[in-house]
């Protein structure tokens, strides 16, 4: 056992205690393998929707509550829908498609913004791909039947 002084010992305690603060601050999720990094929300964190625009109907923000103009009676709830729309998770998808004008659309109002977001949607049988501004990303824990007002 190495014989130093209790000044010494102090010194030692504290350098290696800043080493490991330093170790833990420039390890950059070193120790936690987290893939949710990649995962993000539909619509952006802070973005408050005023108006939806599906292929048969539109949906509008109206004081706290929401309104639909459609030719058909509609049967889902619209607070549900629009809450749906605000939680509804997608990954980054890496591969190339090939997108049609062919493929469903939506377009949605922020509140704030002069400009809509347009969402193109490419159901698939094991998962929905989303279009939004050039960049391809699969919905997570929904599918597009789920984000659409049912008749």
């Amino acid at each position: 056992m190495v014989k130093l002084s209790q000044r010494a010992w102090n010194n030692v305690l504290i350098v290696s205690m800043l080493s490991l603060i330093m170790l833990f601050n420039l390890s950059n999720n070193f120790l936690n393998d987290d893939t949710s990094a990649e995962v993000t929300n539909l619509v952006s964190e802070g973005l408050l929707i005023s108006t939806i625009e599906f292929a048969n109907a539109k949906v509008e923000r109206v004081g706290q509550g929401w309104r639909v103009e459609t030719e058909q009676a509609i049967t889902t709830d619209l607070g549900r829908l629009v809450e749906l729309w605000q939680t509804t998770r997608v990954s980054l998808f890496e591969q190339s498609v090939q997108w049609e004008d062919s493929y469903p659309s939506v377009t949605v109002w922020f509140i704030g913004q002069a400009e809509p977001t347009e969402y193109q949607f490419l159901p698939l049988a094991d998962k929905t791909l989303v279009k939004i501004a050039s960049q391809t990303y699969q919905l997570v824990n929904v599918n597009y039947q789920m984000l659409v007002p049912t008749e």
